[in-house]
């Protein structure tokens, strides 16, 4: 496990700045010169992996050292050598990034309390019949991966099965059932990965998705792992709208990022959209706080890093200094619709929320939408994990 992550290493100097701005395809250090954005003539002799226009800017990004760790440091030796364990990551990292969807989902049920209210709610019988939960925009070598491609991992029926297998044991539960939901899927039908736990596979857009004898028309808990609500290459607008009118009221839900900035895009994103309360400032009371209303507020906000990760470091695929660690942070609560009265908000940024203005932290990839000039100070004062 990566102690220390320093995924926010980019130094983005004024003039860089202004190049990205005319040009937003450019992505400095993978299509260009990491320091002045030149076209690349070669790359760091012991990664390879950040490229620059010449010896001149490779030296500046070596030696861009600050006294403060929270700014972009550049090309440290910390992030050349974690640059040259990505392009060759070893099968302990890469099997323990597979298997930490079904650990996040199963222990995040078991060992968070925002969580008890649905997993532990009262019922007829003595024992849950089932409880289903929708995993949304899952694809291929990710949520679901074979075991031949994954590293001497298992395949992921095993590792959800077993993990599964835990929860329905802890809480009673006769019958967990999985619903995964993405593009390029193969479909076979409902399959019984244990005594307790099915599974299917449907290729489809969740909007489009279809209830039948197994999948329900609101899940009892809906799994976004690392969504991008704030890329503008899905309109995450329209699929939850579509979901959530569908649905007897609210859904539960959690989702996962993969930096703190985009964790915090996307909380912010969900807020101002009203499809989600969350109290970051610690200004809010009542009713408009995080789980103010317990008739809307089935499970409480949280925010906060994500514990069950896994230990493959990935580069971004925006900026070439940072690096990332798929699902990082993580975020829940209830999904509700935008109340009809409620106007969209509208935040404001003063120029004292963000720190400096000559770098950035980059952070993701997989449908990462992160600004490229500057780092907002987050302020949360919601539950930590």
């Amino acid at each position: 496990m990566v102690d220390f992550l320093p995924f926010q290493s980019s130094i983005i100097s004024d003039l860089l700045g202004s190049l990205l701005e005319q040009d937003p395809e450019l992505c400095p250090g993978i299509n260009c010169c990491m320091v002045c954005g030149a076209p690349s003539k070669q790359t760091c002799p012991a990664c390879n992996s950040v490229h620059y226009c010449s010896d001149k800017c490779m030296e500046a990004d070596l030696n861009n050292l600050s006294d403060d760790e929270e700014e972009a440091q550049g090309h440290t030796p910390a992030v050349c050598k974690l640059l040259s364990s990505c392009s060759s990551p070893d099968k302990d990292s890469c099997r323990s990034e597979l298997e930490s969807y079904p650990s996040t989902l199963s222990n995040l049920l078991l060992s968070h309390p925002s969580f008890e209210p649905i997993l532990f709610s009262s019922s007829s019988s003595s024992s849950r019949k089932a409880f289903q939960v929708h995993v949304v925009g899952a694809e291929k070598g990710s949520e679901l991966w074979t075991e031949e491609g994954s590293f001497g991992a298992c395949g992921w029926r095993e590792a959800y099965a077993e993990a599964l297998d835990e929860v329905c044991e802890v809480a009673g539960i006769k019958s967990f059932e999985l619903v995964f939901v993405g593009l390029n899927l193969e479909e076979k039908g409902v399959e019984r990965l244990s005594n307790k736990v099915s599974a299917c596979c449907i290729n489809s857009k969740y909007e489009d998705l279809k209830p039948s004898n197994f999948v329900k028309t609101t899940p009892d808990l809906l799994t976004l792992f690392n969504a991008g609500f704030t890329c503008p290459d899905y309109d995450w607008a329209g699929t939850l709208q579509s979901v959530l009118s569908n649905a007897i009221g609210t859904i539960p839900f959690f989702a996962t990022s993969n930096s703190e900035l985009e964790n915090l895009n996307d909380v912010e994103w969900l807020d101002s959209n009203g499809f989600c309360s969350f109290d970051l400032d610690g200004d809010r009371a009542g009713g408009d706080g995080v789980g103010g209303n317990e008739n809307e507020d089935l499970v409480e906000a949280f925010f906060g890093e994500n514990p069950f990760k896994g230990s493959r470091v990935r580069q971004s695929g925006i900026l070439a200094n940072d690096l990332y660690v798929k699902s990082s942070f993580l975020f829940g609560g209830t999904l509700r619709l935008p109340r009809r009265n409620k106007k969209r908000k509208e935040e404001e940024v003063n120029d004292d929320d963000f720190d400096g203005d000559d770098f950035v932290g980059g952070g993701g990839g997989g449908g990462v939408g992160e600004q490229k000039k500057k780092k907002k100070k987050s302020k949360i004062n919601s539950a930590l994990i």
